[in-house]
């Protein structure tokens, strides 16, 4: 097969425009100058010492210059998706099974490649770019690293779109039936490497002369995990976004026309001003005259109350709760018990509804780690048919137990929740039997003490 084999019929994500978004520097507010031009200003012409030039007329002379916009860019892209994938693996994805070498190993590899933080950068670069993938492969060296002695280690690696061109392709039944990836070296090498079930191929081009490999794919399924859902994860409120922006702009526009003082005379300032003693400068007016400074008018209540609701709705239409100081304020011990679960609970159901990403995924990655261990320690063949790993993803929540205590023991009418023995076995002490003794024995001595 040849490499246009492996790309015809598939379209690859355009990812410029998600790295338009996501960095903030690239935001339209800062770049795009025919949307938002800068303001024209006329400026009044003056000689070197200060005197205003005029025209044959007389008049002042003025030139048309423009001015910089206060352009302001706001990150919401970026925190929307730091605070969903903070939410998804802040607390590290779990692997559940019975005990076996074949559990163990697959726990070692797990940890070797210190899955957790890759998980992080995974959730990261789907939610940002809507698809990454996960490219496993062995390394020979000896070593028993994984419980048993092997000639290879097993690692991965993370196929961004923004360094790997990816090629993914299903049958109709939506599974993959080859994979090919490509990229360029920094010595402006091609390299373009194919999977399928049976085989492994790769394609290197140089000074414009290809060299082609095959060998045999020896765990019989392509050793790549995809990742991919239809929108990055601020797609819903990028039109907010953008309306926000350029509110906070043109508000800040505003303060720059009018958030100095202004100073209004009203009739004719006599001579020159004069300083009082405490340093202030005093006018002299005639003719009935004012002196007094103009205070601008407050925002708008509905210009204001208008960006209060999009910053609320880019929030909520994107399951994103508002960490902020300012959304806390007045609502008093928010960050415990139910309260928090509340405000909490749209980032929970979308990582729940995100499982239909990352589960099956994860449930790819665990068949394709069982599936290389296999060969490596050929003993773990027999228990292949019989191990069955289980993925479990939960929420990022505030380990808050006191609360779940005082919680329930008010639902039981303020009793104990557990006895004594499993309260002393939870807090580790292995002999309950003799601090229970030990504790009855010192009441009964107190009492006898009370009694004399």
């Amino acid at each position: 097969m040849t490499q246009e084999d492996f790309k015809q019929g598939i379209t690859t994500i355009d990812i410029a425009p998600y790295q338009r978004q996501y960095e903030v520097k690239k935001h339209d507010i800062l770049t795009n100058k025919h949307r938002y031009p800068d303001p024209e200003i006329m400026i009044p012409l003056t000689d070197e010492v200060g005197n205003p030039l005029l025209d044959s007329q007389n008049k002042p002379r003025f030139e048309k210059r423009t001015r910089s916009l206060n352009r302001i860019g706001l990150p919401y892209q970026k925190r929307i998706v730091e605070i969903a994938t903070m939410f998804q693996t802040a607390i590290p994805y779990k692997y559940i099974a019975e005990d076996s070498p074949l559990f163990t190993a697959f726990q070692s590899v797990i940890k070797a490649n210190k899955m957790n933080f890759s998980d992080s950068k995974i959730c990261t670069e789907v939610k940002r770019y809507t698809q990454v993938a996960e490219l496993w492969y062995t390394e020979e060296e000896q070593n028993e690293q994984y419980g048993v002695p092997s000639q290879f280690l097993l690692r991965h690696k993370i196929l961004s779109p923004e360094k790997y061109t990816l090629y993914p392709r299903f049958d109709d039944n939506n599974n993959l039936i080859s994979f090919a990836v490509e990229s360029t070296t920094k010595e402006g090498k091609t390299v373009f490497q194919a999977f399928t079930a049976q085989f492994i191929y790769t394609f290197i081009t140089e000074n414009g002369v290809t060299t082609t490999e095959m060998k045999e794919n020896i765990i019989g399924k392509i050793p790549v995990v995809l990742y991919q859902q239809d929108k990055p994860e601020w797609d819903s409120v990028q039109h907010l976004i953008e309306i926000a922006e350029e509110q906070r702009t043109y508000f800040s526009e505003s303060n720059k026309k009018f958030g100095e003082p202004i100073l209004m005379i009203a009739g004719r300032v006599e001579g020159k001003t004069a300083t009082n003693n405490t340093g202030g400068k005093v006018f002299e007016v005639k003719d009935g005259g004012n002196v007094q400074f103009v205070v601008p008018p407050n925002a708008n209540e509905n210009f204001d109350r208008e960006m209060t609701m999009n910053r609320r709705d880019i929030h909520e239409f994107t399951h994103t709760p508002d960490l902020s100081d300012e959304f806390y304020a007045g609502k008093g011990n928010m960050l415990s018990g139910v309260g928090r679960k509340l405000a909490w609970l749209p980032a929970h159901l979308k990582v729940k509804d995100n499982e239909a990403i990352f589960i099956p995924a994860l449930q790819r990655r665990i068949n394709i780690i069982l599936a290389f261990l296999s060969k490596m320690y050929l003993p773990f063949e027999k228990e292949l048919k019989d191990i069955d790993i289980t993925p479990i993803i939960t929420p990022f929540d505030i380990d808050d137990d006191t609360e779940m205590i005082r919680t329930l023991t008010e639902a039981n009418g303020g009793k104990p929740l557990i006895s004594q023995r499993e309260a002393m076995q939870r807090f580790g002490i292995t002999d309950p039997e003799a601090q229970l003794q030990q504790i009855k024995d010192e009441e009964n001595s107190n009492l006898n003490e009370a009694a004399i």
